[in-house]
């Protein structure tokens, strides 16, 4: 090794590079068990927080993006209630206004998505949601 004196006794001033990567290995696996825990843990609070602290009943939070999107709740419960999970269904819904990015209809196909998970929106199917704007 360069700059020390053979037969010198005293260990070399850096550890050699396999520890150094098993150490980095090692602090890299601790800091991601860290998150994972802390998220897992964040999670059931955050879930509990949302039942027990919030104001709205269960259906009501089930409804809070429909509402805030105008859409009536009626036709989408009821279409809920004949869907399975995963089976494909289509939704038939007229444009409607545009907005400032995207149609009504969009808003509705995106909002049927979101709300009969985990039945699959395909563009045609046997089960088909109509929604025609009030």
């Amino acid at each position: 090794m360069e700059g020390r004196l053979q037969g010198d006794p005293r260990p070399s001033e850096r550890p050699p590079v396999r520890l150094t990567f098993i150490a980095a290995a090692v602090l890299v696996a601790a800091l991601i068990a860290s998150a994972l825990l802390a998220g897992n843990e964040v999670r059931g609070h955050v879930a509990d927080a949302v039942t027990r602290g919030s104001k709205l009943t269960s259906p009501e939070r089930r409804h809070a993006a429909g509402d805030r999107l105008g859409l009536d709740p009626a036709p989408f419960d009821a279409f809920r209630v004949g869907l399975l999970p995963r089976e494909p269904y289509a939704v038939d819904v007229p444009p409607g206004a545009k907005g400032p990015f995207i149609t009504r209809g969009a808003v509705v196909r995106a909002y049927a998505a979101f709300y009969f998970l985990p039945a699959v929106q395909v563009e045609q199917a046997d089960h088909v949601f109509h929604y025609r704007f009030r």
